[in-house]
This record gives C-alpha cells, sequence and structure tokens, in this order.
C-alpha cells in the first residue's frame, strides 16, 4: 500500500500549481473549513489525493514542454563562431579586480583566463582590453 499524502505536501504542491486551498477545496466539492481541518490534520483523503496528484502531474508536464520548446529555440539560433587570430594581440575582457591593484583578470573569448598589469583605475570589470604575449601567466597591453 502506498503512503498516504500529509498536509505539507499538499500545500507543497497547491502552492507549486498557483491554486488556494480555498478554490481546491470548491473543485472537491468541500466547505473551506473541512478543507483547512484536512490539511491541518495529515488526513488528506484518496479522492483529493488522486486530484492534486493530477494536478502535479499536468505542471510537470507544462514545465517539461516549456523546457524542451526552450531547449528548441535555442538549437534553432545559428551559432557564430568567433575565431581569434593566432597573431600576437588577442581581445580580452576584465572580469575581477583583485587585492593587488595593479593586476586585473582578464577572460579571452574562447573562455580561457589570464591576468594583465596595468595602472591603479586604468580599466574597471566589463572593459573590453587588446593584450599579447603571455609571460609566465602575466599579459602585457598593447
Amino acid at each position: 500500500m502506498a503512503e498516504r499524502m500529509g498536509g505539507k505536501e499538499c500545500m507543497a504542491i497547491l502552492r507549486k500549481v498557483g491554486i488556494s486551498r480555498d478554490e481546491f477545496s470548491k473543485m472537491m466539492g468541500i466547505k473551506r473549513s473541512t478543507m483547512r481541518t484536512c490539511v491541518h490534520g495529515n488526513r488528506i483523503s484518496y479522492k483529493m489525493e488522486r486530484k492534486l496528484r493530477e494536478l502535479n502531474g499536468e505542471k510537470v508536464v507544462e514545465e517539461e514542454i516549456a523546457e524542451v520548446d526552450a531547449m528548441i529555440e535555442e538549437a534553432k539560433k545559428p551559432k557564430v563562431v568567433v575565431k581569434e587570430e593566432a597573431g600576437v594581440a588577442r581581445m580580452a575582457k576584465v572580469y575581477a579586480i583583485p587585492q593587488n591593484k595593479f593586476l586585473r583578470l582578464i577572460e579571452f573569448r574562447d573562455g580561457t583566463h589570464g591576468k594583465v598589469r596595468c595602472k591603479p583605475g586604468k580599466y574597471y570589470i566589463g572593459d573590453q582590453i587588446r593584450v599579447r604575449g603571455e609571460d609566465r601567466g602575466l599579459w602585457e597591453i598593447v
């Protein structure tokens, strides 16, 4: 025999679906006070439990459909591949300023990271910098 649903599970499903206790009691054809007593006393009837599981299942299916639609839309978008030339200079974006005010942490378009030395107060988070030549993990501003 399966475990009975408790009041906390019932309320969690109702919140997830977006239905109040009063609305659910009207759907089930019972009084509001009876619904409140059932929820707080952990006496959810089999009929109510079946309806809650049905509502929860519909919500899960809707979420899965929305998730699949989002993945399809993402797959339809043309992919833009940015190739950086193997030359001297590369573009990077400042993503952090460490405690050392002469350093900036940078991220390249391909997702790799590095450090660059600069004057204090020169570059801020989000700034694009052109850098070249890595020397022991430290890049140089062009």
